[in-house]
């Protein structure tokens, strides 16, 4: 795990003239961090399913079964 942070921490580089090692380790545990909650919620949404169709299920009742409840469109 430690080499994973050491080489995503190296693939940083900042662009400015003064970046103090405080603020160099500050910006970077921030972004690695962000990173980490960001693959973590990716991993928990169920990867069979859409956004598209995961949120179509809220929008409409449930479908009502029994006698008479289906109907021709032409009837």
């Amino acid at each position: 795990m430690s080499d994973d942070i050491d080489e995503r921490a190296d693939a940083l580089r900042f662009e400015t003239r003064v970046v103090t090692p405080e603020d160099a380790a500050a910006v970077t545990a921030v972004l690695l961090s962000a990173l980490d909650e960001q693959t973590a919620a990716e991993a928990s949404v169920d990867p069979g399913r859409s956004a598209w169709v995961r949120s179509g299920g809220a929008m409409r009742r449930p479908l009502e079964v029994g006698p008479g409840r289906w109907a021709r469109a032409g009837a």
